[in-house]
């Protein structure tokens, strides 16, 4: 239960992020670069209780990592990277 209220602060983050920026203009690189790094950082965080929430935990994580990393060792976007994770972190 505790890992589901964690994914939906996640999702919220990932809404209202998204929306601040869709007001404005397009985020720059930069920006998106901080918002990955952060959104790793609160995903590594994340409280677990049980051995099935760490087993979760752990998946995504891995998905989210594998994109992070392979992303980053191409010449992409740090952009692209952030829309592949909040669609990955949105329909999990």
């Amino acid at each position: 239960m505790n890992t589901q209220k964690n994914l939906l602060v996640l999702v919220v983050f990932l809404i209202v992020s998204g929306s601040a920026f869709a007001e404005y203009k397009s985020p720059t690189e930069a920006q998106c670069r901080e918002m990955v790094t952060g959104m790793l950082q609160v995903m590594r965080s994340t409280p677990l209780q049980n051995d099935n929430e760490k087993r979760q935990h752990r998946e995504l994580m891995e998905r989210v990592e594998k994109v992070v990393n392979d992303n980053r060792s191409r010449p992409g976007s740090d952009c692209e990277t952030w829309a592949a994770m909040s669609k990955i972190i949105a329909t999990q």
